[in-house]
């Protein structure tokens, strides 16, 4: 839970309605705190009992699986492994680790517990004081309260670069993306994500394109739409709209959408000197991969209403429902 000190209203008042600019490069002291404290009260007390006569918690499970992955991944979390109690050993690391990848990663992995405990034993049996949702809410609210651009969203920090953007669209498409029937442009899109937060931005867009023609794919074998083997988003559009796919009377102004939709994200050529369509890998900026994933996320949700539709239409659910 977040309570609303003097401190922080004072802080948000200070700003008179000034956009929120996040940084990227730092967490600062007290939100590492807060976050362990989200952590702690999520996951539960490792128990270190040493005999039979009192239960283990449930929590111990937990707290394995993070440290063992912890300790394949993080060689920096080596450091801290002299620490025989799990919870202590990785929240000391997540309050003292100065890289900020490993502080994001360690915070990943404790977030992906934290997802997966609530499938297993209330609260009260793993010695937790809320449930591990909650403690993600908590978290995701700890980031936005010290103006540090990340999110846990869809099993995955993400690097936020706009609230409103983010609010409004990226997760509602994360959100869209969790229905089964989307598994593939899932997979295409957060990989799309993690080359934007690595700054491979060349691969940031090509990922965006796969997942906007994934699910178009996944649409047309839904619906038994035949399309060709190698068919790029343009055919693929041409195809969905043919089946009726796209209902809205716009006329001109629509078409000219449906003509932006088959011209997709440019693709992204190795050669920096080529000609041709497409843009040069040397060409490819934070500022355009950072469109490609916005692009791709109203795109995407325009297909999923779409999609929607023609289903309510017919009387049939569409099984796009997380």
């Amino acid at each position: 839970m977040i309570f609303e000190t003097f401190a922080r209203r004072k802080r948000q008042q200070s700003r008179n309605g000034e956009p929120e600019i996040y940084t990227y490069d730092q967490a600062p002291g007290h939100m590492r705190h807060q976050i362990c404290e989200a952590l702690s009260e999520g996951i539960g007390a490792y128990y270190k009992g040493g005999g039979y006569s009192e239960p283990r918690p449930n929590a111990n499970d937990i707290w394995e699986q993070i440290d063992r992955i912890c300790r394949r991944e993080l060689h920096s979390y080596l450091d801290y492994i002299r620490e025989t109690d799990l919870g202590v050993r990785f929240l000391d690391y997540v309050r003292g680790v100065p890289d900020m990848d490993d502080f994001l990663s360690a915070v990943e992995i404790g977030c992906v517990g934290l997802s997966i405990s609530d499938r297993y034993h209330e609260p009260e049996e793993r010695g937790a004081q809320q449930k591990g949702v909650d403690a993600i809410t908590e978290i995701n609210g700890r980031f936005e309260q010290h103006s540090v651009g990340y999110q846990f969203e869809n099993r995955q920090i993400i690097r936020v670069d706009s609230k409103p953007t983010h609010s409004e669209i990226i997760k509602p498409a994360l959100v869209l993306l969790t229905a089964p029937l989307f598994s593939k442009a899932n997979e295409d899109f957060m990989t799309a994500f993690r080359h934007y937060r690595a700054d491979e931005f060349k691969d940031c867009v090509t990922a965006a394109n796969c997942a906007f023609e994934s699910m178009l794919k996944a649409i047309c074998d839904t619906e038994k739409w035949e399309y060709g083997k190698g068919d790029r988003a343009a055919e693929l559009v041409t195809k969905v709209r043919s089946k009726g796919l796209f209902t809205h009377d716009f006329e001109r102004s629509f078409d000219s959408y449906v003509a932006m939709l088959k011209a997709g994200l440019p693709a992204v050529r190795n050669d920096a000197g080529g000609h041709g369509e497409g843009l040069a890998s040397a060409a490819v900026t934070a500022g355009i991969a950072r469109f490609a994933i916005n692009l791709t996320a109203t795109n995407l949700l325009f297909l999923g209403d779409a999609y929607s539709a023609i289903k309510s239409a017919e009387g049939v659910p569409a099984r796009i429902a997380p």
